[in-house]
């Protein structure tokens, strides 16, 4: 433990770790919030549809769709930071320990790159929907732009996970280096 830069590599981690774990909790609490509305919605749709269709609203599918859609991409996010991004694990697996670690390590900056281009492309549509005014074409009128800024959303937070997790990966390989 005398080693330098050590001590400073568990504070990383601890504090990855904890941006981590927050994280976590608020993607899972939206995620939830989200497929219990859209639940809630289709149930109550279904319900109408049988009993009551002249009050069905022209709408409810239209927010499951928002709903589901931003659910989905706050999902992505965890399946980043839990390691469940396609990959070619029997291709992987072929290779020495220290190979693994270095395609391991150019996963993560493959999946910076994927997820700052996906970024960038979800700000511009983001941009073009308020630049237009798009809405939805319900009695809502819901702005489109709301709907479309969960790609920049999900993308956008899978991007820091992806750092948080190159930090990890560079730390613990420069705790091990130290060590051995």
């Amino acid at each position: 433990n005398s080693e330098p830069g050590t001590e400073q590599n568990v504070n990383i981690l601890n504090f990855v770790y904890r941006v981590s774990n927050v994280l976590k909790c608020v993607e899972k609490f939206l995620i939830g919030i989200m497929a219990i509305m859209a639940i809630i919605l289709i149930v109550g749709e279904t319900v109408l549809r049988y009993l009551a269709p002249a009050y069905l609203p022209d709408w409810g599918a239209e927010v499951t769709v928002y709903l589901v859609g931003w659910a989905t991409m706050l999902s992505l996010p965890s399946l980043a930071a839990q390691d469940k991004h396609v990959r070619a694990d029997l291709v992987v697996d072929l290779f020495s320990r220290r190979m693994r670690k270095v395609l391991e390590i150019l996963v993560l900056l493959v999946g910076i790159v994927f997820c700052a281009i996906i970024l960038k492309a979800g700000i511009d549509v983001v941009q073009f929907g308020l630049r237009f005014g798009e809405i939805s074409d319900s009695s809502l009128s819901f702005p489109m732009w709301i709907f479309y800024l969960a790609v920049p959303f999900g993308y956008g937070f899978s991007l820091l996970r992806y750092v948080m997790l190159l930090i990890t990966r560079l730390s613990e390989s420069r705790s091990s280096s130290l060590t051995s």
